[in-house]
């Protein structure tokens, strides 16, 4: 193991019993990740979708719990067009199925989505967990266990919206600590955690899934094995041979899926919606798509005016000077998200103690965390739940400082054990204050609910909604009410794409509510006549600002 140092001390005597049963332990952590992220979300407000992202990851998970992969593209597909979904071939969400999978588990089994993102956070911070058992005594595997469920499993937005990061966070784990067991065990299971690590990474962030394993292979090359020590036999059954089968067989999985939505296994959904609607790539060594056609005003209003300035943003990072300035901005960023304080603070003079000795094991260690936020950095935009796959690596170097710390004495005395115990208790109280509530929907605020209910079926109401009113305000009203409905919506000049009202389930047509976009007379006819059997509200969107922007207050 690395840093294998003796520490025993007697507050700590129960951590060390839990710890040596490593299943337990595992276990329990996970189980903390869930029933706090329930408990915490019961007190603060259940999580309501808000931006695009959440609604195309329910789209996908609404689309897995139906049990398909996909679905056909609606007749009337152009009013119901949304960001971040594919309207053709297939109607579908543009993200990989990671996260979608979970909410399919959520809703399934326990009838709501958002269990199946606590779930996800749970399985991370177990995974985190399991990871360290081989890079740390047991000990400190358990307390970094529990230093993941207080920074990542349940006060920040992966645990707290539909927007995911935990489920990418869960494939880093799995191949961090599958590594050095294979590497000193070459057992078959350590293989096939380590296969199912890079299936997770692909199948959630496939950019940032490969960025991954190039540094991770660079670590692992110029590693001091003693190959001749190694039973080749035993290397090749249980290591070589399944990782190729599980390779192939995750290429093939991958490629099918594609080909179900895109109708090409080389095509990622994401690839194509940004072919179809975007102007600016993903990463910043991409060439400028070509302009394209929208068909709403509203699309047509962000592509032109917000993309002016991603088109400057995208052009100055293409720069050396923008590029250095960028990628110190986004390090900031991400430094702040997963160390933050005052949690990390000493894991920063263990940090500089590894990298300026001679251990070999150190220098990898940081030069692998160098080498994959330098990766990290050259995609256009850069958000945490884009390279979540390194939350191991950030409880990992928390979990040394904190054990470097622990061995810290002031007259004599050893301060260390309750300096810990006040930095955790801190970084709780703080992450319980900041964590920003969720919406708390009021039914009766500003309007009737009979305002908002047409009188005849068929028939056009157009509203005006007050301000502050949410989308998920009108949906618990219309739900309240009973009924189906049709609801086109029309915005106003000031619109913000993040708060778009427009999504739909996977199955439009048997949705209780469906929403759709202003368009031509013809559109509405169509509309109409189509949805004859529905009664029709048109709203007019006075003001979609919810109350708060949800961000994590690190990010």
């Amino acid at each position: 193991m690395l840093f294998n140092l003796n520490t025993s001390h007697s507050s700590f005597r129960l951590i060390d019993i839990l710890a040596r049963r490593r299943v337990l332990s595992i276990t329990l952590v996970g189980i903390l990740s869930f029933g706090g992220s329930w408990l915490f979300s019961t007190f603060r407000g259940m999580p309501v979708p808000l931006v695009d992202d959440e609604f195309s990851y329910l789209l996908a998970g609404d689309t897995f719990a139906h049990g398909r992969i996909t679905n056909p593209t609606h007749p009337l597909w152009e009013s119901f067009e949304t960001f971040n979904v594919l309207q053709r071939p297939t109607y579908m969400s543009m993200h990989q199925p990671g996260q979608g999978i979970f909410l399919a588990l959520g809703q399934v089994v326990f009838g709501r989505p958002i269990f199946g993102v606590w779930l996800s956070a749970g399985l991370m911070c177990a995974a985190i967990c399991w990871m360290l058992y081989a890079w740390v005594p047991p000990r400190w595997a358990l307390i970094g266990g529990l230093v993941a469920v207080l920074q990542f499993g349940i006060f920040t937005y992966w645990s707290q919206s539909y927007w995911g990061g935990a489920v990418a966070g869960i494939g880093g784990a799995l191949v961090f600590g599958a590594l050095p067991r294979i590497i000193k065990y070459q057992r078959l299971r350590d293989t096939l955690f380590l296969g199912l690590g890079i299936g997770i990474l692909v199948n959630t962030r496939p950019l940032e899934g490969v960025l991954f394993g190039i540094p991770l292979g660079c670590m692992v090359l110029p590693w001091k094995i003693k190959w001749q020590s190694l039973d080749k036999r035993l290397l090749i059954k249980n290591v070589v041979l399944p990782f190729i089968l599980l390779i192939l067989a995750i290429a093939a999985l991958t490629g099918t899926y594609n080909k179900k939505i895109t109708g090409n296994a080389w095509e990622f959904p994401h690839v194509l919606v940004s072919k179809l609607s975007l102007v600016v790539p993903v990463c910043i060594w991409q060439p400028l798509y070509p302009q394209v056609h929208y068909n709403h005003k509203v699309w047509t209003d962000y592509f032109r005016n917000w993309y002016n300035w991603y088109i400057i943003y995208y052009h100055d990072k293409r720069t050396w000077k923008g590029f250095t300035q960028d990628m110190f901005g986004d390090s900031v960023k991400m430094y702040t998200f997963f160390l933050g304080f005052p949690l990390a603070l000493p894991s920063l003079p263990i940090m500089m103690q590894l990298f300026c000795s001679r251990k070999t094991a150190g220098r990898y260690f940081i030069s692998l965390c160098i080498i994959l936020f330098l990766f990290g950095m050259i995609t256009y935009r850069v958000k945490a739940y884009f390279i979540a796959s390194l939350t191991c690596f950030a409880v990992l170097l928390i979990t040394i400082g904190l054990r470097g710390f622990f061995w810290l004495n002031f007259r004599q005395k050893q301060i260390g054990p309750t300096l810990i115990i006040c930095l955790i208790s801190l970084q709780l109280l703080l992450n319980i204050i900041f964590t920003p509530q969720q919406v708390v929907v009021s039914l009766a605020r500003n309007i009737q609910s009979s305002s908002v209910i047409p009188a005849k079926a068929g028939i056009f109401n157009r509203i005006d909604l007050p301000p502050s009113f949410t989308r998920e305000e009108l949906k618990n009203i219309l739900m309240k009410r009973g009924g189906k409905y049709l609801v086109i919506v029309k915005y106003p000049l000031w619109h913000n794409y993040f708060w778009e009202w427009v999504h739909n389930d996977a199955d439009i047509d048997h949705s209780p509510i469906v929403w759709a976009r202003e368009m031509d007379e013809e559109h509405h006819k169509k509309l109409l006549e189509y949805f004859k059997d529905r009664q029709v509200l048109f709203i007019d969107v006075c003001w979609d600002m919810p109350d708060f922007f949800r961000y994590d207050a690190r990010q």
